[in-house]
């Protein structure tokens, strides 16, 4: 069974009929991650939910994901659905549309490194097993145009056959100067890892910042300890990433090859642009790695990283993969535009795959079919617009907010002023709702609350007759509003809004 608030009970339950889920395993960023046996394949999965930070002692939530929360989780899915696999656990299934949102993946069956600290040494050997195989990963990574920003002990993990494996991509970017960013205040992270351009606040930082937090590792695996004191208060630890030069790994460690204790120094430069890549440090720690049919390192370690070296079976650097899917094939209409018919059912199919969350093949075809609907029929008309709400729905789920808010206006524009008519009026109450999302963390000059509220009281005059589905989106903005600032505005308008 589930309990109805969706947090798990403790001991054995079942999680909607396919998930035996035996308790916690860890925490992971946002949520705790438990391990479960997948009923449909009999494997052992990894199953997180979206937790709240302020969760009692039982593990029972004491209040609902905010929206912010709800839509990085969601980008931790597509990350993980782009990039699982060789390094990354691949995603097997996900759910965001309840109280509790959940993903489950691979399970990595091992430890953590920090918890392979607390019990090991390790040798030269084992460092530069871990470093070579993380890197590997980051590698690829970055080759998708990712930055994890989150690259810490606690979220690499090492499986009992020795493999490095990179998770947690709940504050993951995109190296995309127009990504959202769904973070409120500061970074999340952890201030022993972070990157200096990251503790000062750099909205796009580069791959190098996850550079400096492999560094960070390296520096702890060979030397026992944190490259600045842990005792010190949070700031102080902060300024001392920003500001201190990190000491030199050989200051702690005697009989280190000069190339490593140099890597390492680069990997901590203050400047991004004076860390290494991660071919470069590969480079220099591949002498350092055992070779098949070699020996077990001294002191020997458990998990033992240097295994997949041994055995002969470490994955290789990966090629670089395309972070952008081809454009399916469509066949563009003809010069007189298309049927009302194929437009309506078009519209209808791509609404589907915007709810299910996986806007796709119909959605691209609709964009392209939308200039041509437009010349034959004109922006203002009702099917027109009915497609252009869709595809800037699209965007927005997708975190284009850019593409979103342009298609959210140019409806806006054509409805204005309001229309008497009910399905124009549906029309234009969810184009202000989504040109409102767009804005809210924007604060422009209080447009974002502006559209929310004429869309909150066009909805209150509906009464029960307003779209339950407008009175989902309108709850979700508000909250949003609330969650930025604007509680006091829009307390009231959300109390009165009618509920399904």
């Amino acid at each position: 069974m589930e309990p109805r608030d969706g947090a798990p009970e403790r001991g054995m339950w079942v999680l909607d009929n396919r998930f035996e889920i035996s308790g916690p395993s860890r925490r992971g960023g946002m949520g705790a991650v438990h391990r479960a046996v997948d009923r449909d394949t009999g494997k052992v999965v990894a199953v997180k939910f979206l937790a709240p930070i302020n969760e009692d002692d039982a593990g029972l939530t004491r209040r609902r994901p905010t929206v912010s929360e709800r839509k990085r989780f969601q980008r931790e899915c597509t990350m993980y659905e782009l990039l699982g696999g060789q390094g990354v656990p691949a995603l097997v299934t996900h759910q965001l549309t309840r109280p509790r949102p959940y993903l489950v993946t691979e399970f990595i069956d091992g430890a953590d490194l920090n918890q392979f600290l607390q019990t090991n040494r390790p040798p030269v050997a084992a460092t530069a097993a871990i470093a070579v195989q993380l890197l590997r990963v980051l590698a690829r990574v970055h080759s998708c145009e990712v930055v994890h920003r989150d690259v810490k002990p606690h979220n690499v993990l090492l499986g009992h056959d020795g493999t490095v494996h990179l998770v947690d991509f709940g504050i993951a970017l995109p190296v995309d100067p127009l990504a959202t960013r769904h973070t409120e205040g500061r970074t999340p992270g952890s201030i022993h890892y972070q990157a200096p351009e990251i503790i000062l606040g750099e909205r796009q930082p580069g791959p190098t910042a996850d550079v400096y937090g492999v560094g960070c590792i390296v520096f702890q695996l060979i030397t026992g300890r944190l490259v600045f004191a842990g005792s010190d208060v949070d700031y102080i630890i902060e300024r001392h990433h920003c500001e201190t030069p990190a000491p030199p790994v050989s200051e702690f460690v005697d009989g280190l090859p000069d190339e490593v204790v140099g890597i390492v120094t680069r990997m901590l430069s203050k400047d991004p642009s004076l860390r290494p890549s991660p071919e470069e440090i590969e480079a220099v720690f591949a002498p350092l790695l055992p070779r098949p049919g070699d020996p077990a390192p001294n002191p020997s370690c458990r998990p033992d990283p240097t295994l997949p070296f041994r055995a002969g079976g470490a994955p290789g650097p990966v090629p670089a993969r395309p972070v952008r899917r081809a454009r399916p094939r469509v066949q563009r209409a003809a010069l007189d535009g298309p049927s009302r018919s194929t437009l309506r059912e078009l519209n209808g199919r791509a609404a589907e795959e915007v709810t299910q969350g996986n806007p796709g093949a119909h959605v691209e075809r609709l964009a392209l079919l939308l200039p041509d609907a437009c010349r034959k029929w004109t922006e203002a008309d009702h099917d027109v617009l009915a497609g252009r709400l869709v595809c800037a729905n699209a965007a927005r789920i997708t975190g284009d907010w850019i593409t979103a808010g342009t298609g959210y206006r140019k409806v806006v524009r054509q409805l204005e002023p309001t229309p008497t008519e009910a399905p124009l009026q549906d029309l234009l109450v969810e184009a202000r709702l989504g040109a409102a999302e767009c804005l809210v963390e924007d604060q422009q000059d209080g447009e974002a609350l502006r559209l929310w509220s004429w869309a909150a009281d066009v909805l209150l005059d509906k009464g029960d007759s307003a779209p339950p589905r407008l009175l989902d989106m309108c709850q979700e903005v508000g909250a949003y509003l609330a969650e930025q600032g604007q509680a006091d505005a829009v307390d009231d308008l959300l109390r009165r809004l009618p509920r399904r």
